[in-house]
């Protein structure tokens, strides 16, 4: 009888986790902007959802060279049903750079992006204001020429 059990116990564990790994995407992008710049190692980079985000510095991505840009690299994980999700740039006394990802609520395996500008800068807290699909902000479309650009890609998270 307990034998039983087990086996039913251990097909449901089984189902479970091969369920909540198909939810379970990575997201690779890289960030590049012209060499001219001048780069601040406590730049935030923030994947934000309607609910959550996750980031990481500057400083720890990987940094790479491509003709006249510098390209900064990193990955993490994202999954299914989020509405709404960007990249923000939050950089130490400038407006922050929002880029929408066009990505669905159920990710798909996607190559390469083309390289993107910021949809907006914003002077408020950009994440906040994201987040919570406010709209009547401190944004500008009027995007500096020396902002970032951003790319990624989408893969399934093997675990």
């Amino acid at each position: 009888m307990k034998l039983r059990y087990l086996i039913h116990i251990t097909l449901l564990a089984l189902c479970t986790s091969a369920a909540l790994a198909g939810d379970t995407f990575n997201l690779f992008y890289e960030l590049r902007a012209p060499k001219t710049l001048k780069f601040d190692p406590l730049t935030n980079f923030d994947v934000v959802t309607e609910d959550s985000a996750s980031g990481t510095r500057l400083r720890l991505t990987k940094r790479s060279e491509e003709g006249d840009f510098v390209v900064f690299a990193d990955s993490c994980l994202i999954f299914d049903g989020h509405k709404r999700r960007a990249m923000v740039v939050n950089i130490a006394g400038q407006p922050s750079q929002v880029f929408r990802l066009t990505i669905a609520s159920t990710p798909k395996p996607v190559d390469w992006t083309k390289w993107q500008r910021p949809d907006y800068t914003e002077k408020t807290d950009a994440m906040w204001t994201f987040m919570h699909d406010l709209k009547k902000h401190d944004r500008s479309t009027n995007v500096p020429p020396d902002s970032f650009e951003l790319r990624f890609r989408i893969s399934e998270h093997k675990p």
